[in-house]
């Protein structure tokens, strides 16, 4: 029985695509699944643990690093959880 994805491996699997793709398109790939992935959840905290998850997940595997893909990543989900701390 397959178990559904949950939202932040949802999330994580459409950065990982966008990390496929070699033109401006990452970017809107990138905010697209964070936007859907903050929609999935109530309250400013969750949506900050569950950006922090998606983070984590994607610098783990050796993905991110010093890429230009993960700079941009990590820049759209840290302004993200700022923007979520001020509000929770």
């Amino acid at each position: 029985m397959l178990l559904p994805m949950t939202p932040v491996r949802q999330c994580l699997r459409k950065v990982d695509h966008a990390s496929a793709i070699a033109d401006s398109a990452a970017g809107t790939c990138i905010l697209e699944a964070l936007n859907e992935l903050e929609s999935a959840y109530r309250r400013p905290s969750e949506r900050i643990v569950a950006l922090e998850a998606v983070l984590h997940e994607f610098d783990r595997d050796g993905r991110g690093g010093g890429t230009p893909f993960g700079r941009l990543l990590r820049v759209s989900v840290e302004r993200r959880q700022n923007k979520w701390a001020r509000r929770a």
